[in-house]
């Protein structure tokens, strides 16, 4: 057997590309070494006419694949080729080719022949093999690509700190670096400090990374408020997101309902109550805003001399003070409550009352009830002498007296009127004499247990029982008091 090898000189080309796992990566580069052998095995010795066989190996023995690899048999001499496995791509007489697109590192392709002798001319076969050496590298195309969402609550009242939540995703296949966000905060809006823009500094996101970041602002005031923000890297990765927030604000109202004046016949007038007896005072709380007022209490503060009789609508009493719990308050609502209160002296009491609920501004309001007491009126009315004759004098005495009430008596007009066979001639105090009647000026103000004294002198005319008659009137008592006083004339 004869065997004859071929070994193709070594070729150092490109061959795959190797790569970082994370990019930007450097370049890409491979050194390899290819080498091809080529083996042909013959009989030694055949006979003319009998079939024969013979096999052409071609080897990779290096570390790449091989790209055309071409082999080509040359068989001369007294020799018929009738039969090759695999078939020749081309075969012309006594040569032979076989075509390999690829040849993978470390293995061998092999041909087997089936040929005749025709003569006893030596038979001579010679096997080659060439290759396309090739040198291949691999660039990586990469895209850089950021995603930005944010989130906060749809409202939130004006003193709540509101929650800004965003998240950052490399949407990318490329790693970015110098991540940064910064967020924008509209007029009205600030960071817990005060400040006006928040920058976030993310750093590097490798493909498909997330992060996410809470903070929290709070408002200035209410308001509708659009809150922008960007992310950027230093790749030029760029994204946009935005959020809104409404700011409501719960808005307290109070209003305060004394009791109505009453106008009582035959005593002062204009005046809601009297001293010992109960009255009604209520209070009105409305929410004007745009938010639910949670938490909504009113406290009024009860002014000195009066005290609680019941506080109604779940009220409770706590020394001068009456405290209505009134929950949660929906925008527009109201809530009224009332008090029965008691006063032990004449005078004009102020109910101050206030109004406080979770994020409201406290409202106030005051109301004044005046209380007054029911005047006792005291008419003196005495002669002396008495009897007396005709032609004689006596003097008439006038005393009026602020007895019981509670409060001065205003405009006291005190009149006398005398009979036939009287007549009046002198008033003290400035009394007006005009025929039978004697009138005096007015006292603006009578202070309790506080008289007035009048006297009057009259000359008898007539004999008979005659009576002088005395008329008090004051601001709330029109129609007069009246009292008699008999004299005795013969």
């Amino acid at each position: 057997m004869l065997v004859w090898a071929f070994v193709a000189a070594s070729l150092v080309g490109a061959g795959a590309t190797v790569s970082a796992a994370t990019v930007p990566a450097g370049p890409s580069s491979a050194s390899t070494q290819a080498t091809v052998s080529v083996e042909k095995v013959m009989p030694g010795e055949v006979m003319v006419g009998k079939p024969f066989e013979f096999v052409i190996k071609v080897s990779n023995i290096g570390g790449t694949d091989l790209q055309e690899v071409v082999l080509t048999d040359r068989t001369e001499g007294g020799v018929r080729i009738e039969a090759a496995t695999p078939r020749a791509d081309q075969s012309n007489g006594g040569e032979s080719v076989w075509r390999f697109d690829v040849l993978p590192a470390r293995q061998t392709r092999e041909v087997r022949v089936r040929a005749v002798a025709t003569g006893e001319t030596p038979i001579t076969g010679c096997a080659t093999a060439t290759f396309r050496p090739a040198a291949c590298a691999t660039t990586r195309v990469v895209r850089p690509e950021i995603q930005l969402t944010k989130s906060m609550p749809g409202e939130a009242l004006l003193c709540d700190l509101i929650p800004v939540t965003v998240v950052v995703r490399n949407s990318g296949s490329s790693a970015l670096n110098g991540v940064r966000i910064t967020d924008s905060l509209p007029e009205g809006l600030s960071t817990e400090g005060g400040e006006s823009r928040r920058v976030l500094e993310v750093g590097r996101l490798i493909p498909g990374q997330t992060r996410e970041f809470t903070f929290n602002v709070k408002g200035a005031r209410t308001g509708r408020f659009v809150n922008p923000a960007e992310v950027v890297s230093d790749e030029g990765a760029k994204a946009t997101a935005e959020a809104a927030v409404s700011i409501l604000q719960p808005v307290l109202a109070v209003a305060c309902q004394p009791p109505a004046l009453r106008t009582v016949t035959g005593i002062e007038q204009g005046f809601a109550q009297f001293i010992g007896r109960p009255f009604e005072v209520c209070w009105e709380v409305r929410n004007t805003g745009n938010a639910p007022s949670a938490n909504s209490t009113l406290q009024v503060n009860l002014p000195a001399g009066v005290q609680v009789r019941s506080a109604g609508d779940g009220g409770s009493a706590s020394g001068n003070r009456v405290t209505w719990n009134l929950g949660s308050l929906a925008p527009g609502a109201s809530r009224k409550v009332c008090g029965t209160f008691v006063a032990g002296t004449a005078g004009s009491y102020a109910f101050e009352a206030s109004v406080a609920g979770a994020c409201a501004v406290m409202a106030t309001a005051r109301c004044t009830v005046p209380i007054q007491g029911v005047n006792a009126i005291l008419v003196e009315l005495v002669d002396d002498p008495d009897p007396i004759q005709v032609g004689e004098r006596t003097t008439y005495t006038v005393r009026v007296t602020n007895q019981g009430g509670g409060l001065d008596l205003l405009d006291v007009g005190v009149e006398a009127v005398f009979p036939e066979g009287m007549d009046p001639v002198t008033a003290s105090n400035s009394g007006q004499v005009r025929g039978k009647t004697v009138t005096w000026a007015p006292v603006g103000s009578l202070p309790l247990r506080q008289s007035v004294t009048y006297t009057v002198t009259g000359v008898a005319r007539a004999v008979g029982d005659l009576r002088v008659e005395v008329k008090v009137t004051t601001r709330g008592r029109q129609t007069p008091i009246t009292e008699l006083e008999s004299t005795t004339v013969y």
